[in-house]
């Protein structure tokens, strides 16, 4: 009798408590599980971040903090010295410095133009999967183009 109450509390404890089988696995995927208002990089990359304005800089601070490897530089002089010496995957700068970025990193790095109006916008696009907009975009829209593009490159 014994033996079959305790089988019986066994069969209807492991029944009652099927959902509570998980290793909390989701936690560790980006944007799924738990959410803790920190965002993280599935594929940390190297970027370089081309601004000397505080958003070029605060941009750069965040995205240093998910894990990405993060250098910002802040004149022309500056941004063709870094892309010469390569070792980027990520080049994070204005449209309007496109042809210096394509002329210097080669297919070193890929590009990833920010637009600063919606003419800029119409015409990156004819060139580029990806075009940001500084003033619609958040971290969480920058994080998942620079993962899109570093997978794109994998």
């Amino acid at each position: 009798m014994k033996t079959r109450i305790a089988l019986a509390t066994a069969l209807l404890s492991a029944f009652l408590s099927f959902n509570a089988y998980s290793c909390g696995d989701s936690l560790y995927r980006v944007g799924k599980g738990v959410a803790y208002r920190v965002y993280s990089a599935p594929l940390p990359g190297n970027l370089l971040v081309y601004g000397s304005s505080e958003s070029a800089k605060s941009l750069a601070e965040e995205l240093a903090k998910t894990g990405h490897g993060v250098n910002i530089v802040g004149s022309a002089a500056e941004l063709e010295t870094e892309l010469q010496k390569g070792g980027y995957d990520v080049v994070i700068a204005p449209f309007s410095e496109h042809t210096t970025i394509e002329s210097t990193s080669g297919a070193d790095a890929s590009f990833l133009p920010i637009a600063m109006n919606r003419e800029e916008e119409k015409r990156a696009r004819q060139s580029y999967e990806r075009v940001m907009m500084p003033q619609k975009h958040e971290l969480k829209h920058y994080l998942k183009a620079i993962h899109k593009t570093l997978k794109s490159r994998a």
